[in-house]
């Protein structure tokens, strides 16, 4: 099924001019470098604008959370031992 769409794909271009298959293909060029050129200054406008993008080390929430946990169970001992 898509053996066949692909040969009657390339059976319409073929059956297209040389100047109109040049077109279509200046034409889906264009369309590509407008698409890359949008997405470069987009990731490079985006960066400028968000400077507060830190590249950090990944940390795990099961390790980080333990060590809240313990950290306010330490803080509460020694409130209790002030008191």
């Amino acid at each position: 099924m898509i053996r066949n769409q692909c040969e009657n794909l390339n059976s319409d271009w073929q059956k297209l001019t040389p100047r109109k298959q040049r077109k279509w293909i200046i034409c889906f060029f264009a369309g590509y470098l407008l698409l890359t050129v949008i997405v470069v200054l987009n990731a490079w406008y985006g960066e400028t604008v968000k400077n507060n993008v830190v590249a950090d080390h990944i940390r795990n929430p099961i390790t980080e959370r333990e060590e809240q946990l313990t950290d306010s169970l330490t803080k509460k001992i020694k409130d209790h031992e002030r008191q």
